[in-house]
């Protein structure tokens, strides 16, 4: 294998879908092999720079360390990577690449619009129930259904102010059954996220204590597009998992709803084990309130990555002031500053879209609740 770049992108995009086990091999076999290259060579920097993040800098780390992580991505994946000529192809490949890594292609890997797609047939479903049941109910009964519905939509739309906010209750929590452990998981990526920032921003104004300044350039840049590209990759698996989970809420009604009508066991092995009110309406509190938990959170981890990237542009001017004082020449600092801008400007943008999809998945949702609690006769 010559060459790792062409196909590659593809492949993950093919293999990632719903999973990261494959990742966490690939980013410990490329660990592994920057430890044999020698210090201060070309490729270990970038290694150790890049992290897990799918950017071209970590697709050309995956092509520069060489075959033994190709045969793991070929053995893992059953995927033959195409084979491409060097030269100007190559670098054609590369700013491809780049222009792919973006919140919406790292949402593809982890599986997002597969959970949201299902979430669309779900609704799509009960709408269809919702109307078909409606038509057997009363005038009164179908102008209440259709006032449970309004509000409900109304609910699920985290723009809207809801007066009171949400008492908190014994329904809509988990039953202690100790078998999932699922509902930590938005909270768990999180709390990993905020401290891989951390850890990224940290101690950078004493790595570039004393450097020569095409280093303080070259070891600046690195990580600003490592924090940016891990930001991403984060941002983007939260959003996932959120949706996930939004996904699984809707499964849990539609299977205490189905038990409730088949007369069967109310503790019988229900998804997430929750205990769901049966009041459409407290149903739609309880999804909105964990909602607006996940918001939260990504905005959080969006907040960490940003300060992040603020604590090493700042590094970066006093290094590059006393780099300036030492040599007597006035040093550009326009483009450093102007990427930590661009990569700014993109988290933000990257949060109001993971919250966008959260939104489209609560919205799905609202057929599903309020079916869910309707006579079936």
């Amino acid at each position: 294998m010559e060459n790792f770049a062409s196909g590659a992108w593809q492949a993950f995009g093919s293999a990632l879908k719903g999973g990261t086990t494959l990742v966490h091999k690939l980013e410990h076999s490329a660990a592994n092999l920057a430890e044999s290259i020698q210090q201060g060579g070309p490729v270990a920097p970038t290694i150790l720079e890049t992290g897990k993040a799918f950017t071209s800098k970590g697709i050309q780390v995956l092509e520069l360390v060489g075959k033994e992580t190709m045969d793991l991505l070929i053995s893992e994946t059953g995927i033959e990577v195409e084979k491409n000529s060097k030269g100007a192809k190559q670098k054609a490949d590369e700013n491809q690449l780049f222009e792919e890594v973006t919140f919406d292609r790292c949402f593809y890997i982890y599986g997002g619009p597969e959970q949201l797609e299902e979430l669309g047939a779900l609704s799509s479903h009960y709408a269809l129930l919702f109307n078909r049941r409606k038509g057997k109910l009363s005038t009164e009964q179908k102008s209440v259904y259709d006032g449970k519905l309004k509000e409900v939509q109304q609910i699920f739309s985290l723009s809207t102010e809801i007066d009171g906010g949400f008492v908190e209750s014994d329904k809509g929590k988990k039953k202690e059954t100790g078998v999932d452990g699922s509902s930590d998981e938005i909270k768990d990526l999180h709390d990993s996220s905020v401290s891989k920032a951390a850890d990224m921003a940290a101690g950078f104004t004493s790595a570039l204590s004393g450097q020569a300044v095409t280093d303080i350039i070259q070891r600046t840049t690195g990580r600003l597009e490592s924090l940016h590209s891990e930001g991403v990759h984060r941002l983007s698996e939260m959003c996932c998992s959120a949706v996930s989970q939004l996904l699984m809420l809707g499964k849990s009604i539609i299977s205490g709803a189905n038990k409730v009508q088949e007369g069967a066991d109310a503790d019988d092995d229900d998804l997430l084990n929750i205990d769901w009110p049966e009041d459409s309406v407290e149903k739609a509190k309880i999804i909105r309130s964990k909602a607006q938990s996940m918001t939260v959170y990504l905005e959080a981890v969006s907040n960490s990555f940003i300060t992040g990237i603020s604590d090493v542009a700042e590094a970066y001017v006093a290094a590059m002031k006393g780099a300036s004082a030492e040599s007597h020449e006035a040093l550009p600092q326009t483009s450093i500053q102007e990427k930590a801008n661009a990569f700014t400007e993109h988290l933000r943008l990257d949060q109001t879209t993971s919250v966008g999809k959260i939104q489209d998945g609560l919205q799905y949702l609202s057929y599903v609740v309020v079916s869910a609690s309707m006579p079936v006769a």
